[in-house]
């Protein structure tokens, strides 16, 4: 899709593009991330997975053997964090301190430990420039929690996918099945649930949807039909730099 129909605004008009953000908030299992991939490939845009960083965060605490108590810890790793989402291929890879670390990251355990550091406000400060100075040069597409209310504000059009907590549990089960992965199904669900109580109601950043962002449900909606009403508010308001898309 994104090769037959991309813009190549790197050569037709990275200019109009530079410093465009578009955020896309939601919780786990809503479908944001596909859904700005396929964003980011189709506008030609940068993308990241804001996720991804506290993801980065949360395995550097579990993998590094660190003295002091744990919000120090995570204060710390988020500050000195060198990360990089970049697209190998098909497939957007996350690079930690020079190591492909994609797959690990989806780790469940990783996956938690996110949602603790994420409620963290020193790491949430520490990780914010990281994210404003993504676009400056391109336009970039962010998926993340709190990227239209907190990151960027100010962006002139704003995205929030939901779907029923239920829903969201079985496409995390489809998901790691597809993977192969091994899961003991209660206490996926339980862990779902309580990072969604976690990341609504933390007092740093919590999930919500921006007041001017525009709301999906995606429970009856594949990934195509999603894009496709994404697309066409993308065209409404950014018409002068994605009229082709």
């Amino acid at each position: 899709m994104g090769a037959e129909k991309g813009l190549g605004l790197k050569e037709k008009s990275s200019r109009k593009s530079a410093g465009i953000v578009i955020p896309i908030d939601g919780p786990a299992g809503s479908g944001k991330s596909t859904a700005a991939k396929r964003i980011a490939e189709r506008l030609d845009f940068d993308y990241l997975e804001s996720g991804a960083l506290y993801r980065a965060v949360g395995y550097r605490v579990l993998r590094k053997n660190q003295e002091g108590d744990f919000e120090n810890r995570a204060v710390d790793s988020a500050r000195d964090l060198r990360f990089e989402c970049r697209k190998e291929g098909s497939v957007w890879r996350n690079i930690l301190d020079g190591e492909d670390v994609t797959d690990a990251l989806r780790d469940e355990e990783i996956s938690d430990m996110a949602s603790r550091v994420s409620a963290i406000p020193g790491v949430r400060a520490a990780l914010l420039d990281f994210q404003r100075n993504f676009g400056r040069k391109r336009g970039a597409v962010i998926d993340g929690r709190d990227i239209g209310t907190v990151v960027f504000p100010e962006a002139r059009l704003k995205f929030f996918l939901d779907a029923d907590i239920e829903v969201r549990i079985q496409r995390r089960f489809a998901e790691l099945k597809a993977r192969g992965v091994s899961f003991d199904t209660d206490r996926l669900r339980e862990d779902l649930k309580r990072r969604d109580e976690r990341d609504r109601h933390r007092s740093s950043a919590p999930l919500r949807k921006a007041e001017d962002a525009v709301e999906i449900k995606t429970n009856n909606m594949g990934v195509d039909q999603v894009l496709e009403v994404m697309l066409e508010k993308l065209r409404l308001v950014y018409g002068e730099v994605i009229e082709d898309a």
